[in-house]
């Protein structure tokens, strides 16, 4: 419910949404009440039935051109190896008619950053990956989303307590534009 309070305000009835690293599909299958909705992932962790799913390279969105109104890119970019960030951008932007919405964990503190060492390392272990990978400071995502072209609509620093008390970590909601 945390997500999709961020996520909803930017959909419009109808729209068609794209769910990159979708995970476990929580708040895809919670999108599906309202919307045409798709995801795709690196591999099926799905924990909830969805109902167009697929699996992808990580990269090549396997998609043609603005075959979305919105793309979600709901905290995954951190697990995407630095070298590889810009490429899954660039192919959600391409597959995109309007928005992009990324959240994602944005450390500002010490334990931040240790908490999103932890959790990244846990992560790639369980998909059983062994590629690097980072995590941006809220300023360093604003650079690094126009850096490649898109507009930041939106950049909000969100609360730490908000999405789940035992985890307060600092985390961001951007919404992009074309």
């Amino acid at each position: 419910m945390h997500t999709l309070s961020w996520v909803r305000p930017v959909l419009r009835a109808g729209d068609r949404v794209l769910d990159l690293g979708c995970g476990e599909g929580f708040v895809l299958a919670e999108l599906a009440r309202e919307h045409e909705v798709v995801g795709v992932d690196i591999v099926d962790l799905r924990a909830t039935a969805l109902p167009r799913f697929a699996l992808y390279d990580g990269i090549h969105v396997p998609f043609p051109d603005a075959s979305f109104d919105v793309v979600l890119i709901t905290f995954v970019l951190h697990h995407v190896p630095d070298d590889l960030k810009p490429a899954l951008v660039r192919e959600a932007r391409r597959v995109t008619r309007r928005d992009l919405v990324v959240l994602e964990d944005t450390p500002r503190t010490l334990l931040d950053r240790l908490a999103c060492r932890a959790h990244g390392q846990a992560h790639r272990r369980k998909i059983g990956s062994t590629a690097e990978f980072g995590f941006y400071d809220q300023a360093r995502w604003e650079r690094f989303f126009a850096d490649l072209g898109l507009r930041v609509v939106r950049s909000v620093a969100m609360p730490r307590f908000e999405r789940d008390w035992k985890r307060p970590w600092a985390r961001s909601c951007f919404v992009l534009s074309r």
